[in-house]
């Protein structure tokens, strides 16, 4: 493990309660789902007309079937970083011009809420080890998790469908009522006012291997804000509700981490992610540490030299060497500020859209 891997401060305890939505299990048909709020929108997750041609028969294990066979290793390694995907391009095109932070101050918008993480009752078994590699610069360093570690069995790549084309990102299992969520930017999951489909999360992903397996997305979610408007970064994330996988929810077999809103800027993070665009490969899980810093127009930003690929990976507060709340993820930057990445800041949108997937369960 790197030197660099420091243990963080104690887990911070579970603060305010918050309300519970109440929300059923995905349907068969595709649909627009109905959210617990307006402030966020959701959808059955679909297979691509391709993918779903070639599923022999119908339910989840004809769509599994389906899916493990699309995404084939060539297919997977052709896939392209978030930041190809056209509507992000666009924006971050139209951002990158500016080159620098919006002036407008951010601020928690409410009380603070936590959920706390929750490690799975059996430590599960991988199958095969995943190599480890060496840190590739001096701002960005892979943790060299074993195989089954908290964060690395918790972190994943993600693949997709959007726009006609192949794309990935990354994402964290969070904990949850319904152990069923995964949380990425919203980028990753809609564009264009169009959902994703094909959504596959790959927990653990090292060089290739898939030590816990493939998990496919029964249901996605992100603000009503970013579904409509691309260019609103400061509601960018997203939760996509992940389909079992031998009879097991996702964070009832590999743990989920926690998640924070409302607290205040300047937290000490641990951020991670599959970074794909140069000089990363995205074979690897890699990682960032330090303090977030206030980026205006409700975003957060931190020293971040990770790149497209990335986004969606979780930056742990409180962490303890193991487990975090997640209180931001990689999202965006200025072209012309290359070593900052930005994030949401976690306020009432982050509130809004956990509360609304908690209890979703596959």
């Amino acid at each position: 493990m790197s030197t660099r891997l420091l243990r963080g401060l104690a887990a911070v305890a579970v603060m305010t309660a918050a309300t519970l939505a109440t929300a059923g299990t995905a349907s068969a048909a595709p649909a627009t789902l109905a959210p617990s709020t307006s402030a966020v929108i959701g959808s059955t997750a679909q297979l691509s007309p391709e993918v779903a041609g070639s599923a022999a028969g119908d339910g989840t294990d004809a769509r599994q079937r389906a899916l493990a066979a699309y995404w084939t290793p060539a297919r997977m390694k052709a896939a392209k970083p978030d930041t190809e995907i056209p509507a992000v391009k666009a924006a971050l095109a139209s951002r990158g011009g500016a080159g620098g932070p919006a002036t407008s101050a951010t601020r928690p918008q409410g009380p603070s809420g936590s959920v706390a993480p929750a490690a799975p009752a059996v430590e599960p078994k991988a199958n095969g080890p995943a190599t480890a590699s060496p840190d590739v610069s001096p701002q960005a360093y892979y943790p060299n998790y074993p195989v089954g570690h908290p964060v690395a069995r918790t972190s994943g790549k993600v693949y997709f469908t959007l726009n006609g084309g192949n794309y990935v990102c990354s994402a964290t299992v969070v904990n949850s009522e319904g152990k069923s969520e995964v949380w990425t930017a919203g980028h990753c999951l809609t564009g264009n006012r169009a959902w994703a489909t094909n959504w596959t999360f790959v927990p653990n992903y090292n060089n290739g291997s898939a030590p816990y397996g493939y998990w496919y997305a029964t249901q996605l979610w992100t603000t009503t804000a970013w579904f409509n408007n691309n260019n609103d970064f400061a509601n960018d994330v997203g939760s996509a509700v992940m389909a079992r996988s031998n009879g097991s929810r996702i964070a009832d077999y590999l743990g989920g981490q926690g998640i924070a809103w409302n607290y205040p800027i300047g937290q000490y993070v641990y951020a991670f992610g599959y970074p794909a665009a140069s000089p990363f490969n995205g074979e690897v899980l890699t990682a960032e540490n330090g303090p977030t810093y206030n980026g205006g127009g409700n975003t957060i930003y931190m020293t971040n030299y990770m790149t497209g690929g990335s986004s969606g990976g979780g930056w742990l507060m409180s962490f303890d060497g193991n487990w975090g709340y997640l209180n931001g993820h990689n999202d965006f930057k200025y072209n012309t500020l290359p070593q900052y990445m930005y994030s949401p800041y976690y306020g009432n949108q982050v509130a809004d859209l956990y509360n609304t997937v908690r209890n979703i369960s596959s």
